[in-house]
Formats: structure tokens, sequence, C-alpha cells
């Protein structure tokens, strides 16, 4: 018995650590912005340093680090708004890769009003500063298909460059998508999340152990993505010992770790997910990739045929990034076996020659990709 499934988009399952994280920032005693953008200071320490009297704010950061600071955070998003796309990227000093200029612009399009507040900059060393503040963020129009619509709380990190600040890392805590009207809109529901407890703990931790912000940061991200990645039960990943045998040392580790995030396969249905590409194949016009081909059904199943079709990201006349049709092709992988009920297999395929739907491939610069597939099977 055969039948005929349509594989629907799943974005691309790959783990990208980067320098920057969109987010927001933490609601805190201390300073407080006022309606008509004067900032009321509480608590204000004074520290004697070579016999003058530094004003600080309750954390013992200097003052006028703490109104530069403010400066720079009211001034990005006021970029924002604005749609200044140079002026905002060149407030964050951080890598800016293809996804994160494209959202940027995506935001800039949408026409945004923003409003922060509770400022505070909690710790200051060797020029940086570890800051929380809290984001609304709306549009101009309420579009359901790109939703910018938020509040959010933010732990930020800002470096000193020149006689600035700028941004190298802005990480949400927490997050609530809002509709139209500035309420939160049940359809998000799954992407909202509350971790302030949890970093509130980290922040303390940071001061009483006296490390850089930035490697703080890095340091306790890792520690909760390994929490994380260890909580999560291995999915079955089909694999014989000559198989594993094949990889270098902890390669497949690093597979299954990929495999486990995207969670069971989608039931009664055959998917296929991004994994991996080959960027030196590129020069020899070929795209070839790495992927999982899943079987969400209650059984076995073997014989499969799949016709895949592989999008990549590429910018516009106008540098927006949109999905290119590369290539498509027909796979034969009845070789392959039997894939038992629940498992996955790692596959690697290629699109090279007649495949290939566009000129030029060695030339592109691609970060990453997207697979739709279609497939024929028998079932056992």
């Amino acid at each position: 018995m055969s039948r005929k499934l349509r594989y629907e988009w799943i974005p691309v399952a790959v783990v990208l650590m980067g320098g920057l994280l969109v987010g927001c920032g933490g609601k805190d005693e201390g300073v407080k912005e006022e309606a008509d953008g004067t900032v009321e200071v509480k608590e204000i320490e004074v520290v004697e340093s070579a016999g003058e009297a530094i004003e600080t704010n309750e954390h013992g950061v200097d003052m006028t680090v703490v109104k530069q600071v403010e400066d720079a955070i009211h001034n990005k998003f006021r970029l924002l708004d604005a749609g200044d796309y140079e002026g905002y990227l060149a407030t964050v000093d951080a890598e800016k890769n293809d996804e994160f200029l494209s959202l940027v612009r995506d935001m800039i399009e949408a026409d945004t009003i923003s409003s922060v507040e509770n400022i505070e900059v909690m710790y200051h060393k060797d020029d940086e500063v570890l800051v929380v503040y809290d984001l609304n963020l709306m549009t101009e129009e309420f579009n359901p298909d790109m939703n910018f619509n938020r509040n959010a709380t933010s732990y930020a990190i800002l470096h000193r460059v020149d006689d600035g600040w700028k941004f190298i890392v802005d990480h949400a805590v927490s997050l609530t998508v809002l509709d139209g009207e500035g309420q939160p809109d049940k359809n998000f529901d799954y992407m909202n999340y509350d971790t302030k407890m949890a970093w509130w703990a980290e922040r303390k931790r940071l001061v009483s152990i006296g490390l850089v912000p930035s490697e703080w940061f890095e340091e306790v991200l890792r520690e909760q993505l390994d929490a994380a990645a260890a909580s999560i039960d291995d999915q079955p990943l089909q694999m014989t010992q000559e198989e594993r045998d094949l990889f270098a040392p902890g390669a497949v580790e690093q597979v299954q770790a990929v495999l486990n995030g995207l969670g069971a396969p989608v039931e009664d249905t055959i998917t296929m997910e991004a994994l991996n590409f080959y960027p030196e194949e590129l020069e020899n016009g070929v795209f070839m990739f790495g992927s999982f081909i899943r079987n969400g059904f209650d059984h076995p199943v073997s014989g499969l045929v799949a016709e895949v079709s592989v999008w990549v990201k590429q910018p516009d006349e106008s540098g927006r990034l949109v999905d290119v049709l590369i290539g498509e092709g027909e796979f034969d992988l009845s070789d392959m076996g039997t894939i038992e009920a629940g498992n996955s297999v790692l596959m690697t395929l290629f699109l090279d020659g007649e495949s290939l739907l566009v000129d030029g491939l060695e030339e592109m610069e691609i970060d990453g990709f997207e697979v739709e597939a279609e497939f024929w099977y028998v079932e056992e």
C-alpha cells in the first residue's frame, strides 16, 4: 500500500549562537524616567575617589556612566521608530548576520512605536555595563503574520566605544506577545516566557564573583543551554554502529542534540528536516546537504521516494532577504531500508546539473536553507 504525503514548511533545525540576542529589560528600583524625559534618581550614593566625591546610583555605578547608558538605550529605540536603518545598526557592536539584518528591516517597515522604562544600570566593569530595562513595542498597523507587538524585559550589555556606548548583548528574560490593542495575544501564548527570577539570581552571582559582564553572560547562557539539552529525552536516531564509527569524535552527539531539539516527529506523516550544508561544494556547482528523514507513524515504512525542493535566502533588488528556490529533484531512498516507527534517519543529498534552477551558485553567500519535500512510501 502506498500513500502520497505532503511535507509542510519547517524551519531549518540549526542553533544559531550569535553575539546579539534581540530582547528586552527588567523592572527594578532606582532609576525612573518621567514622562517629560527627565530622569529621577533614587538612593544616590556618594563615593570618595582621590579626594573628590563621585555621585553613584544604588549599585555604585558612576552617575555619569548611568546617564550615558540611559541615553544610548533611548537613542537605539528612537532610531528604530524613526526608520533609521543605518543609525540603528550603528548602536550595535556585535555580529550582524543576514537574519538579524532582515529582522531590523522588517521592524522598520512595520513602523514601530517603542517605550522604554525602568532602566537600571546594575554593574560596571572594564568599560562594560549590565543593564535591565522594560520595553513596550507596538506597530502603527497590526500585522498578525509579522507581529512585533510585545512587552519584554531585557538584560543588555553595552561597552564603551570612544565616547559612546554600544550594545553587544540584548537578551530578553521575559516576553509577552501583544495583539493590535496592546493586550496579550492568545494566538502567541506558546512564545511567551518569564525567566526573570533565574536571571536575577545569576545577576547577584555576577556581582559577587566580579566577572566582566560579557564573560558572565556567555558562561550563564552556555550553562542554561547545556542544562536544557541534558533535560531533553533522546529522540530515536536510527543508525548502525558501523555508521556511527564513520563520524569524527563527538559528531554523533552533536547530531543527536540537534535532533532532540526538534522534539518528536509530526504524527502520521513522513517529514524531512534540514540539518546542514557543505559550502565547500558550492564552487563545484553542487548543493550538498544533510537532513533528517522522520517517520511520525506508529508503524515502519520503507521504499521511500521523495521530491525535494531547496530554498535559500538571498537579497532582492532592494536588499531585503527573500526565499529563492535554487533546486529540486526526485530521490529514490529505498536503499536506506526500513525506518522504524518514531525513528529518524540521517541522510546526505545533493543537487547539481539540471536539478539546479539558478546560475552562479558558487558566488552565492548562503547562511542557511530550508527544504520542502513530498514522499511516497510503502507501509509495513
